[in-house]
Formats: structure tokens, C-alpha cells, sequence
């Protein structure tokens, strides 16, 4: 029972909203077929938190990261949630994996095999083929770990 890209992707967005709700956080899908946020996260100090989803129902992720975010000036996601859910028996098994956008850069260019003395627009360069992605195993350290985005929408904003 494979769901297809279109529903997996909303199921995605929807579910990472439900999980930030669950833990007090205001979050919303952004709608749009030229949309370049997935979810908006807002804590009660009115702290919001740019959310990239990114699901799967397979061992890979495809991100795109070096491929849309060339340099470390360019307009990025605060977070990146990669879903994985799976069919499991009747229902489905699913996993969230929780990164800021460095942490994702840095388990990407480790992907991507490069060196770790590189720079950020080194590791863009090399990657302007082709597509990124990252496997579970390679974020696995990251699961479930909303509280790095709780902590961030409910930190003071900088004045």
C-alpha cells in the first residue's frame, strides 16, 4: 500500500502541524502551488519558525539542499522535519526526524562525501547535479526532537 507523492507530501505538512500543536505551538500549513514554506510555526511570544517538510515512505529523502540553498545567504527554513511513515499491518508506522537548516547542511555534504574542511559554497558547488537526498541513517540522532523547535518559537525574539 504505497500512498502516492501528492497525499504522502500533505499527510507530511498536516502531521508535523499536529506534532507541534500537541506540544503547544501554533502551526499552520501554507497553501499555494507556488508556496516556498511549508509550515509556519509560531510560539507565544510570537516567534515563528519557517518549517520544510519532507516525507518519504521509503529510506531516502530527497532534499534538494545544496541544489536551492547555494549559499549561506540565501532564504532558508529554520527547520527541516523529515517524515518517514511506512505501511505497517492495518495502519502505518511513522518517524520524525528533527534538524535546523545547519545541521541539515552539515549531515548533507557528509552524504555527499564531502570533505569536512569545505566550505558551504564548496559543498553547493560540488552538488550542482543531480538532486540531494539523505537516508534514515543519517538522521537518525535526530529523531523526535521537537524540543529544538519548541525552545526556538518560545525563545524571546532579538529586538
Amino acid at each position: 500500500m504505497k500512498i502516492d507523492r501528492y497525499h504522502l507530501n500533505l499527510a507530511g505538512e498536516y502531521r508535523v502541524c499536529a506534532e507541534l500543536l500537541k506540544r503547544g505551538i501554533f502551526a499552520t500549513v501554507t497553501f499555494g502551488n507556488m508556496k516556498s514554506t511549508d509550515v509556519i510555526a509560531v510560539g507565544r511570544n510570537r516567534r515563528a519558525a519557517v518549517v520544510e517538510v519532507k516525507a518519504s515512505n521509503s529510506s531516502r529523502f530527497v532534499t534538494g539542499f545544496y541544489q536551492k540553498y547555494t549559499t549561506l545567504d540565501c532564504e532558508h527554513p529554520t527547520f527541516w522535519v523529515l517524515y518517514s511513515v511506512r505501511p505497517n499491518g492495518e495502519g502505518f508506522a511513522e518517524r520524525f526526524f528533527v534538524l535546523s537548516h545547519d545541521e541539515l547542511a552539515m549531515k548533507q555534504a557528509r552524504r555527499n562525501n564531502h570533505d569536512e574542511n569545505l566550505s558551504y559554497v564548496e559543498c553547493a558547488e560540488r552538488a550542482s547535479s543531480g538532486v540531494d537526498n539523505v537516508l534514515v541513517e543519517h538522521v537518525e540522532d535526530s529523531e523526535d526532537q521537537w524540543h529544538k523547535i519548541v525552545k526556538w518559537c518560545s525563545e524571546e525574539a532579538e529586538k
